[in-house]
């Protein structure tokens, strides 16, 4: 279930592009879990999972009860809101959900991050653990990139919200029905970045510089982290996973709204 989008021509415009993608196949319905996965709920469901990711990680890696949970709503097709300190290694949720997905879909996670340099680690992260995956940026984004990735070679790919709202080639490939059979997760890292620049957008004078001051440390997370909700309703059904160290309630709510999501599409973890 998906909210209504605002009247607009940009509204519309995404509207038509959802509506030219799909095929007879009808992609919205995009991939899903295996059904071994599927079928279980509750505790056999949490136990599966536990399983198949101490199997991948060589019994290596030290499972957190909210990792699992979060992997679990997930499963269930729930949108999820994680909330977990630095450090959580909250990046191993999408990993442990990417291995419920059946491998011959060629399925791909999507994952939204406000700094290029934090992408570029993901991606060495995801390579020590035998995916596959890329960083979109200026750099790196070209003609046969885009065809790798609607043909499904990358596991992961990180982009910029300014790629995702604002390149042409990335819309080709985003609501083309190759993709979107395949798209498993889409992933917002850093969520709270979005409550963080509405506030700077409504802001005005000494506030507003005030803010933008405050975040110069962080000089590259920018505006458009807070309008992909509006992008995101022309996806298939794939879950929303968002992660962030600490939010407010009032953060929360807003990051909800501009999420176009309610409190009855997701899983607050």
């Amino acid at each position: 279930m998906k909210l209504p989008l605002k009247s607009s021509s940009s509204s519309k415009k995404l509207v038509n592009k959802r509506k030219q993608s799909q095929s007879s196949k009808d992609p919205t319905t995009g991939i899903h879990v295996v059904q071994k996965v599927s079928r279980k709920k509750g505790e056999a469901l949490e136990m599966e999972i536990a399983t198949r990711a101490k199997k991948f990680y060589g019994g290596q890696e030290a499972l957190k009860p909210l990792q699992i949970q979060a992997v679990a709503s997930l499963a269930q097709g729930q949108n999820t809101f994680l909330l977990a300190s630095t450090g959580f290694k909250k990046s191993r949720i999408s990993e442990m959900y990417f291995n419920l997905l059946p491998s011959s879909a060629k399925p791909v996670i999507l994952v939204f991050n406000p700094l290029d340099a934090l992408g570029n680690n993901q991606v060495e992260e995801k390579i020590r653990s035998n995916f596959t995956a890329i960083n979109l940026t200026k750099l790196t984004f070209n003609r046969q990139v885009a065809e790798d990735i609607k043909c499904g070679v990358y596991n992961f790919v990180y982009l910029s919200p300014e790629i995702f709202m604002n390149n042409k080639m990335w819309d080709e490939i985003y609501f083309s029905s190759e993709f979107q059979q395949r798209l498993g997760l889409v992933v917002v890292d850093k969520a709270h970045m979005i409550y963080i620049w509405g506030l700077v957008e409504s802001s005005h004078g000494k506030k507003s510089f005030s803010i933008i001051v405050r975040l110069q440390d962080f000089s590259i997370f920018r505006p458009c982290y807070g309008k992909i909700g509006l992008h995101l309703q022309c996806q298939n059904k794939a879950p929303i996973l968002l992660l962030s160290a600490t939010c407010r309630p009032i953060a929360v709510d807003s990051i909800l709204r501009s999420m176009k999501l309610t409190t009855k599409l997701i899983n607050v973890i």
